[in-house]
């Protein structure tokens, strides 16, 4: 918590760098899951494991990560207003409802 700033813009950034973080863990997880669902002639069972090996393999690491930048961008508006929204509810229900 940094206390010049106004709790509201917090919760803010906060949210945001969240749901950035979170991403940056989940987006290589969730790349083959991805290419598996795009794909008209794939099998459901048994093939994410081989998908997620054949991306390293053929782009290496960093074509786990295809994608991150517009997740990125998606991300941090979306779970700011999510981290404000929750954090001003509880707010609103603390002081005018649960009294």
């Amino acid at each position: 918590h940094v206390p010049s700033m106004p709790e509201e813009l917090n919760f803010f950034i906060s949210g945001g760098l969240a749901g950035m973080g979170g991403w940056l863990f989940a987006m290589p997880f969730d790349v083959p899951k991805t290419n598996i669902q795009s794909r008209y002639d794939t099998k459901m069972i048994g093939s994410y494991w081989p998908e997620f090996i054949r991306i390293a393999k053929e782009r290496g690491v960093l074509g786990l990560y295809a994608g991150l930048g517009p997740t990125l961008v998606r991300a941090f508006p979306a779970n700011a207003a999510l981290f404000l929204g929750v954090e001003m509810g509880k707010k609103f229900f603390d002081q005018f409802l649960w009294r």
